[in-house]
Parts: structure tokens; C-alpha cells; sequence
């Protein structure tokens, strides 16, 4: 018989400022394997990472299949990928206020290094998961390898991008955005768990259940330290007061499939997402949360436009006020202290939405994307003004959103005042794809927009980031059908950019 005692908990994951009375199984008799979503680590720091799992018999049951008890999960660290050397090891408990996900912040670790870690409970194991901490902050980096993703939707394609990110071996990913699809856009090449847009906890969990299944996704998070962010298809658009339990549904379902930190208690509508990762002395990366505290996406009179979906709407005064902000103004004065006291070579902005301008007529009227850095160009002004006056590390902007590939020279803008002295890397879609109503207008105007080098619509996959103090490698790495299983990749572009001087290179 299992035994059942009353805990009061306040446990490290996430229900620290609560404490919440539940039953705790002590030693629970699960006849099947509850580690059906794998493992991951991530939000890692020079002496830190956050290890995850979700305990679920079930999967694609809203609570997972174990009911309403707590159970005690044992977590293990090594420093060895046999897992002979033991380092550290501790119990959590999986509360089904947060359907049994586990979060083990593991603090005073060595920087650089590799570790490998596992869970267990009762006589069932987790698969062995490889994490890595971060250079120490001031110490002499050589080089680092990263990774940038966005937009995997389910429904339209495979993950195989992922097994190709875990060959490339990286020291992490960042992922921006869009880790989740609310809906498949009329695409059902996998169809997800059911046709009906989440709008409940319950919804938003067997949602993100469902991408935890996928084993390429599965396969990258127990190799790979992440480091993620929410876009518009993880939540809501909006700050519209309509939609807030939407989005603490969603915040919480992200929560409790994500190996981050920032987040309070269950329910809530607010989430600590911004980041500053420093990767030894030579890449600083701010992290931003575009989407939590930005001003009202669409605020011109008139409704939706008809192109692209709605996303390309007519300029209007009330798009260019100065106070619309897209990070809010903590945020914003975050990010400008970050930009100005940053020392390292590489001054990076890592955003889930695209950052440079572009100007973009359908049929004589000029519109901006709505959803992106034009549909709030004063808070880029600001943030523009906050680069022109640092004088030390140089600028990379990451973004995605797109669903395409983009390579952009900040200071080739034919408006002087849309200058900013960087470059910015779109990376394409994992496997959304890039519907014409969205490419056309885009592709039209490319002759109005010298800035951008590189655009490529038709292609899924991710941007590798090779850095050293003297130079910036990008390389665009398409795979060859997202539909395909067993998809290879390939080179698609190569761009540099030398530490000092303006602009990018296309090497091939």
C-alpha cells in the first residue's frame, strides 16, 4: 500500500512565495515509465543550471495521469558520462499544482564544463541528460558555438532540425519564440492532440505535452543547455485585460515544460523572462521579453489589414507615439544599462521579434509589420540611441518570427534615421512554414530595403554562431525537407562580421 502523509511545500519550483497543503505519496507504485518527456537543463550561468522533468505516465492527460499526490523525485549530478562520479544529488517534490515538473536549480558548479544528470522515482530512471555551464565571466574565451532557433509548429513538420543542432554540438541554444503552435494555420502533416485552440490550463498542458513527445525535440534537450523566451503563439498577443487568464494558463504551461527560472506561483499572469547571459569575456547576450509589457500591437483605427494576414497594417500617428514600447520602461532601462556597461567584444540583443526596419508599399500606401520592432519605432529609436552611445562591444541582433532567413547591415538603410550600427541574423522556422500572403510583400520590396542581404523564404532550420574576440561566423543551415524524417541539412549561406568594423561579409 502506498503511504500518504500531509506536507506543507514551498518548494524551488516555483511555488516559493506560497506554500500549499497536498498529500505526498512516499513511495508510489507507478507500473509505467513516467519520464515520457525526457529531460533538460537550461538557463545555465558560469556555477548554475536549472535541470527539468515532468513526471507523466500519460502524457496527453491533462494531470499526466497521477492525480492530485505529490511525489518525491531524486535528481543526480556527475562529472562523468558514465556516471561513475557522483557530485551532487538532492530530492524534489513534483506538486500537481505544477503537474509534476521538477525544477532542480543546482547552484556552486564549476564554469565551462560538462555535467550529466538524471532523475528517478521509485524503481523508474530517467534517460541521462548532458548540460554545460557558461565560461566565467572574466575569464579568457576563446570561442563559443551557439545556436539560434524559433516557430516549430507540430503540424507542419518534423523537428529533424534538432537532431542536426545535437551533431553541431554547440555550447547552447537560445530558442526565441514560439516553442508552441495554438493552432496548426490549416496545415495537418502531423496533426496535433486536437484541433481546438488552448484556452485553459488543462489545454495548454496537453499542448506542450504533445511537442515534449517529439523525440528530435526530446533528443536535443538532453544533450543541450537551452535558453528560451515567449513569442505571440506561446500566449497571447496582447496585454488586453480580456485575455489575462488565457495568459496565465499559458505562462504556467510554459513554465512547467521549460527548464527556466522566474517564475512565482500557479496562476500567475507575470514571469520573469528577461535574461543577461555572459559567456566569459567575450559575448554578452541580452535576452528580451518582447511580448509580456509591450503597448497594444495593433493600435490604428480601421481593423485589420487585409495583407498578410493582418500583420502588414497601414502607418498610422498612433504607431509612431513616443510612449508605445514594446519592453516596457524597466525593461527598457535594463537593456540601455546593458548595452553602455557591457565590455565584451560582441554586444548582443537577442529578441523573438525582427529588429531592423523595413519599408514595405502595397499598392502606393507604406504599412509596417505589425508585430515586430516597425510596429514600435520609437522604443527602437530609444533603443538605437542607447548603441550609438556606448563605445565598446559591437552589435549582433538575433531575432526570429519570421519563419525565413535574413542577413541585415543596420547602417544600409535608405532612411538615415532607421540606421543603427550593427547587424541583425533572422533565423528561419524549426518547421512552420512561410505562407506566400507573407513572402510576396516582402519579396517585393527587397529593392526598397538595401539593408537586407540575404532573405530566403522556402527554407526551415537554424543559424550557427561560431564567435572569437576578432570575428562573427554565421552560418544558415537549411534542412532539406522538414517533412521528411530522416532529413539531411546543409550550408545554405555563410556571413562574417570582423570585430571593428561595419557591416557583414557573405563568404559563400
Amino acid at each position: 500500500m502506498m503511504k500518504r502523509r500531509n506536507f506543507i511545500i514551498g518548494t524551488a519550483a516555483g511555488l516559493a512565495a506560497s506554500r500549499v497543503s497536498t498529500p505526498v505519496v512516499a513511495g508510489p507504485g507507478l507500473s509505467t515509465n513516467p519520464f515520457t518527456l525526457g529531460v533538460a537543463s537550461g538557463d545555465v550561468t558560469q556555477d548554475s543550471a536549472v535541470l527539468w522533468t515532468r513526471l507523466a505516465p500519460e502524457p496527453l492527460a491533462a494531470d499526466g495521469g497521477l492525480g492530485r499526490d505529490a511525489i518525491p523525485v531524486r535528481w543526480e549530478l556527475f562529472q562523468d558520462e558514465d556516471m561513475q562520479q557522483l557530485i551532487r544529488q538532492g530530492e524534489e517534490l513534483a506538486v500537481p499544482q505544477l503537474v509534476h515538473s521538477i525544477h532542480a536549480d543546482v547552484q556552486g558548479l564549476e564554469p565551462g564544463r560538462e555535467y550529466w544528470y538524471r532523475f528517478s522515482v521509485g524503481a523508474h530512471a530517467s534517460e541521462a541528460g548532458r548540460t554545460k555551464t557558461l565560461p566565467a565571466r572574466n575569464s579568457q574565451t576563446e570561442s563559443i558555438r551557439f545556436v539560434t532557433v524559433s516557430c516549430q509548429n507540430y503540424a507542419h513538420g518534423y523537428f529533424i532540425a534538432y537532431d542536426h543542432i545535437v551533431a553541431d554540438n554547440p555550447d547552447f541554444v537560445i530558442h526565441l519564440g514560439d516553442y508552441i503552435y495554438e493552432t496548426s494555420y490549416g496545415v495537418n502533416f502531423r496533426r496535433h492532440e486536437t484541433d481546438v485552440m488552448p484556452l485553459t490550463l488543462d489545454g495548454f498542458r496537453r499542448r506542450h505535452a504533445l511537442y515534449k513527445t517529439d523525440e528530435n525535440l526530446k533528443r536535443a534537450h538532453a544533450r543541450l543547455p537551452f535558453f528560451t523566451t515567449l513569442d505571440n503563439h506561446d500566449a497571447v498577443i496582447d496585454t488586453d485585460p480580456a485575455t489575462m487568464a488565457i495568459r496565465a494558463a499559458a505562462y504556467q504551461a510554459w513554465y512547467e515544460h521549460m527548464p527556466v527560472r522566474g517564475y512565482r506561483n500557479p496562476g500567475d499572469d507575470r514571469f520573469e523572462l528577461q535574461r543577461t547571459v555572459h559567456a566569459g569575456d567575450l559575448i554578452q547576450v541580452s535576452l528580451l521579453d518582447t511580448r509580456q509589457f509591450r503597448a497594444r500591437q495593433l493600435p490604428c483605427p480601421g481593423g485589420r489589414s487585409p495583407h498578410g494576414f493582418g500583420n502588414y497594417v497601414v502607418r498610422c500617428p498612433e504607431m509612431f507615439a513616443e510612449e508605445r514600447s514594446m519592453l516596457g520602461e524597466k525593461q527598457e532601462n535594463w537593456l540601455a544599462h546593458n548595452i553602455q556597461a557591457d565590455n565584451a567584444p560582441w554586444n548582443v540583443i537577442a529578441s523573438s521579434s525582427v529588429f531592423s526596419p523595413f519599408h514595405l508599399d502595397i499598392n502606393g500606401k507604406s504599412y509596417n509589420f505589425a508585430g515586430s520592432w516597425d510596429g514600435y519605432p520609437a522604443n527602437r529609436n530609444r533603443v538605437v540611441d542607447a548603441i550609438n552611445r556606448s563605445n565598446k562591444g559591437q552589435v549582433v541582433v538575433l531575432s526570429g518570427d519570421m519563419h525565413s532567413f535574413w542577413a541585415i547591415d543596420g547602417m544600409q538603410s535608405t532612411a538615415p534615421a532607421d540606421r543603427f550600427p550593427g547587424v541583425e541574423f533572422v533565423a528561419s522556422s524549426v518547421s512552420a512554414n512561410w505562407p506566400d500572403q507573407m513572402d510576396k510583400p516582402i519579396a517585393d520590396n527587397l529593392v526598397r530595403n538595401p539593408q537586407i542581404k540575404f532573405y530566403e523564404p522556402d527554407r526551415r532550420g537554424y543559424l550557427l554562431h561560431e564567435v572569437t574576440a576578432k570575428e562573427w561566423q554565421t552560418t544558415v543551415r537549411a534542412v532539406h525537407d522538414a517533412r521528411d524524417a530522416q532529413s539531411g541539412v546543409f550550408d545554405l549561406a555563410r556571413f562574417v562580421v570582423e570585430n571593428g568594423k561595419p557591416g557583414l561579409r557573405r563568404v559563400f
